[in-house]
């Protein structure tokens, strides 16, 4: 032994009590194992606690980078929408188109995709109906005649759904 550990030392004079002293050492014994278990639970209740509290922390810091991300976009958004009217107005200017063609490739870089084109199939999940154009041919039913403002999304996000007008069957 190092003489660190305690060592509990017994009087010769009271190893007379025998069965008294093997019951009070049983009774030590068994509350050093009662500490343990208890000591041994706490630990490993902190050890799970640790590695939840970990587990949230990158949820949250996954979560956070891309609220950040969504909030810059969305504030970008009327700037690209300037952009487009303008292009709409004069498409042959081509300073616009250059600095548009800017725009769009930094927002594609960090992950944003624009959405919303004619001809697809309506989605009311990625796209808002502002305007219900009739039509006779089944086969253009619930798709998408025109864009009024493109949608944009980051990954799975939706940060803005495309406004459209969209063919909508006659009878």
């Amino acid at each position: 032994m190092d003489g660190t550990e305690e060592e509990e030392f017994v009087p010769e004079d009271e190893t007379e009590e025998g069965p008294a002293l093997i019951k009070k050492l049983r009774e030590k014994l068994k509350k050093a194992v009662e500490e343990k278990q208890e000591y041994l639970e706490g630990w490993q209740r902190s050890r799970a606690d640790f590695a939840n509290y970990k587990r949230e922390e990158v949820g949250l810091y996954a979560d956070r980078e891309a609220r950040i991300k969504a909030d810059f976009v969305e504030a970008l958004l009327p700037t690209l929408d300037s952009f487009e009217m303008a292009l709409k107005h004069s498409p042959d200017n081509k300073e616009l188109l250059l600095v548009h063609k800017q725009l769009t490739q930094s927002l594609q870089h960090i992950g944003v995709t624009q959405f919303g084109r004619t001809g697809e199939p309506f989605s009311p999940h990625l796209h808002e109906a502002l305007q219900e154009i009739p039509i006779g041919d089944s086969a253009q039913d619930h798709t998408i005649e025109s864009i009024h403002r493109a949608g944009y999304s980051i990954g799975d996000k939706i940060i803005r759904p495309a406004q459209v007008a969209v063919y909508t069957l006659t009878k």
